[in-house]
């Protein structure tokens, strides 16, 4: 299976919220994929991001210095599949020339990923069903002209092109504004909709 080579972009904070946004960029080319995770893997990815350094080490700090003292090197860190709305990701760890994969999950390894100097994939089946193009930012504008013209064109395709398109049309918008709560919502309707298009064509 391809993999993508992937960075962090922006890890940001919903109002009111424990929650934040891990926005992925693809490293080669303009498809984001965001994620939803909590506040201890956001200010572990931030602190690395900012290159600091706590006085005292915290959970994914004490892994790495512990791999390192070990002489374990971390290969890679992998997101693999999307389940029941859920990224599902894997640590590729080698240890005297023999790899291990170890289950984790996609905000962990990126935190220990960014701490070991590890790169960052997705499989290009799951960027496919649910990252989105960004286009320049100059495409970006008059976004009502730009949804009458996706509604006009979607008018003479069948009702789930329709939707399909419906989606990726609100997805694409939610990147612009940053709103990536919005967007992981609807990333996964839209990889839902996707699911359901590939049962019935089988």
């Amino acid at each position: 299976m391809a993999k993508v080579e992937m960075e962090v972009l922006v890890v940001q904070a919903f109002e009111h919220r424990q929650t934040f946004a891990l926005l992925l960029g693809e490293k080669h080319g303009s498809r984001r994929l965001p994620i939803i995770i909590g506040y201890p893997e956001a200010h572990a990815i931030n602190m690395s991001l900012d290159n600091m350094r706590p006085a005292r080490p915290i959970t994914q700090d004490l892994f790495a210095n512990t791999l390192m003292a070990l002489q374990v090197s971390m290969r890679e860190v992998t997101i693999y599949k999307l389940e029941n709305s859920t990224f599902l990701a894997y640590l590729v760890l080698e240890s005297r020339g023999e790899e291990f994969e170890i289950d984790c999950r996609p905000s962990d390894g990126i935190a220990l990923a960014l701490r070991m100097k590890a790169p960052i994939y997705c499989e290009e089946e799951v960027l496919a069903e649910v990252g989105h193009h960004v286009e320049a930012e100059e495409e970006e504008t008059e976004p009502s002209t730009r949804t009458s013209a996706s509604r006009g064109r979607a008018s003479d395709r069948p009702r789930e092109s329709a939707d399909e398109e419906e989606l990726e049309r609100r997805l694409k918008e939610a990147l612009a504004r940053e709103d990536y709560e919005t967007a992981a919502r609807l990333r996964d309707e839209l990889a839902r909709l996707k699911r359901q298009k590939g049962d019935l064509g089988s």
